[in-house]
């Protein structure tokens, strides 16, 4: 038996400034804006004056979130710590992001690089075969990546071939 995920649903990077990382996400590259919430008292709030975290869609099954970094106390620290079947509220935390890549058709790819050279955003294209990977960096560094080939597509060519 294997799980039947459909795609991914959601990815959260960590910014430093708010304004900043919503200007490039969604001013710059053009995802929308789907919901922002603050954080007040340990909770997540639609109603906080300033925003703590924007979800952007980026596509298919996928939204982005943008969080602003979380000051854990002594007690959330250490339930952190532990195992994540005793966790109480903590599973918004993860581990460290390495890279995050996008899927665009090919069809799309010439106006996706078209937008960031718009926006004298730094890039670099590898091309192998017809598959074209576009390499930039948002504002916090973190290396995001445009990629032709559809995983479901490539899943399927190598264990499910025709």
């Amino acid at each position: 038996m294997k799980i039947n995920a459909q795609g991914v649903s959601e990815v959260v990077l960590e910014v430093s400034d708010m304004k900043r990382a919503v200007d490039f996400w969604s001013g710059q590259l053009g995802f929308p804006i789907v919901q922002q919430w603050g954080y007040q008292d340990g909770q997540f709030t639609v109603e906080a004056n300033d925003i703590w975290a924007t979800w952007l869609y980026v596509g298919g099954p996928t939204n982005l979130g943008l969080w602003l970094p979380r000051k854990f106390n002594e007690q959330e620290l250490l339930q952190k710590a532990s195992s994540v079947s005793l966790w109480n509220g903590l599973f918004d935390e993860g581990g460290i992001h390495v890279h995050l890549a996008l899927y665009v058709g090919i069809d799309q790819i010439e106006s996706a690089i078209q937008v960031l050279e718009n926006h004298h955003i730094d890039r670099k294209i590898v091309i192998r075969g017809i598959h074209k990977r576009v390499y930039f960096k948002d504002t916090e560094n973190n290396v995001i990546e445009f990629y032709t080939q559809s995983m479901e597509e490539d899943y399927l060519s190598r264990f499910h071939p025709i």
